[in-house]
């Protein structure tokens, strides 16, 4: 049995900007929002990127 995916996976691009010379990449992630299953309550398609740049103050504007 595999572990549920970490809740604060980063994304591709968050990823790759963590190593030197690509830390740009982090304005190109696309993973700024929890993206729900259509007609399922609770279950998400696609977790937000748990990366800390980030913030939730720039989500909720």
């Amino acid at each position: 049995m595999n572990p549920p995916a970490a809740a604060n996976a980063l994304s591709a691009e968050c990823t790759l900007a963590a190593r030197p010379g690509y830390e740009p990449l982090h304005t190109s992630c696309r993973r700024t929002t929890d993206l729900p299953l259509p007609h399922a309550v609770g279950i998400l398609l696609q977790p937000r990127c748990g990366c800390t740049c980030h913030s939730r103050r720039r989500e909720q504007s």
